[in-house]
């Protein structure tokens, strides 16, 4: 008797939610991605299923977010006004839930994600710690070129809520049309100071940022075009802060070089896959020396004092 060799590859379906979240209290608005773990049918080829949204969405669904830590609970609202890009999957609907959350930098707070599907009565739900504000001090900048090891500082106060931060000095300027000043765009170029990186909590801590470094980065980002006339606007310090969820997802997410290649998949959704998480967006403009602003603007092209 011959062995079967034939292969189900539809198992049987179970409503799975797919999240993806960040709460930054310093936004409006906080926007939650929910979709379901997608699975045509038996009967339906893959590309056939991709073209209906309720193989992507959940057709009902009661989320909200709450404050555990001050039991305040904030019922997100369903957003389906956000245009989709084209592509395999259908573009009819692009959904999202929002929520207003108010900012709070006094306490360490920890919030929870409830989904609940009433179809099928399950939850599906997630917690995290809400990172406050990073603190970063208005200081003057000195750029200078020479000595050759000349450096201006980068000072900020970690939040106890973050794991690992991203600091950015983003110099900003104004591009005119030369026939018509008139015409103009606001540009920013972003100075990465430091990347993923840990810091002692709530103690202040000062970076070295080499000023020749500095300026020719500027200059390899903004391009000689002489129809163009621009001027300093001015450079301001970015703090990004991130959870330590956020934190685990990028150690998970790094390359493996071990023998066995495969990562472990990181969620922290109970009933789901995806992250629910926080971080935190701090800036702070800066003061520019005069003797920054003559520089800066005899050194990079097209500009003028």
């Amino acid at each position: 008797m011959g062995c079967k060799n034939d292969i189900d590859i539809n198992a049987p379906y179970k409503d799975i939610a797919i999240v993806y979240g960040f709460l930054d209290q310093n936004d409006p608005i906080q926007y939650i991605r929910i979709q379901k773990l997608y699975q045509n049918a038996s009967t339906t080829s893959t590309s056939q299923g991709a073209q209906y949204a309720d193989s992507l969405y959940f057709d009902s669904l009661n989320v909200k977010i709450t404050n555990i830590t001050k039991n305040l609970v904030y019922k997100c609202y369903r957003v389906d006004t956000f245009p989709k890009d084209s592509g395999f999957f259908t573009s009819d609907r692009n959904t999202f839930y929002a929520v207003s959350i108010p900012k709070n930098n006094a306490a360490n707070d920890k919030y929870e994600l409830d989904i609940f599907y009433p179809k099928k009565n399950v939850h599906f739900y997630s917690q995290t710690y809400l990172v406050k504000d990073a603190s970063i001090p208005i200081r003057k900048i000195l750029i200078k070129l020479e000595p050759s090891n000349h450096t201006f500082t980068y000072k900020f106060t970690p939040s106890g809520s973050a794991a690992l931060y991203d600091l950015t000095a983003r110099f900003t300027y104004k591009e005119m049309s030369v026939s018509d000043t008139n015409i103009y765009v606001i540009k920013n170029v972003d100075y990465p100071i430091a990347k993923s990186m840990a810091y002692v909590a709530d103690r202040e801590t000062t970076l070295s940022v080499r000023s020749t470094n500095y300026v020719s980065y500027l200059k390899s980002q903004i391009p000689i075009d002489f129809t163009k006339i621009r001027t300093i606007i001015g450079i301001s310090y970015i703090a990004y802060g991130g959870s330590a969820e956020f934190e685990t997802l990028l150690d998970l997410s790094k390359p493996n070089l071990s023998i066995v290649q495969k990562n472990p998949l990181y969620s922290n959704i109970t009933n789901g896959i995806g992250i629910f998480s926080s971080r935190n967006f701090v800036q702070q403009e800066q003061v520019l020396d005069p003797y920054t602003i003559t520089l800066l603007s005899s050194e990079l092209p097209n500009f003028t004092k």
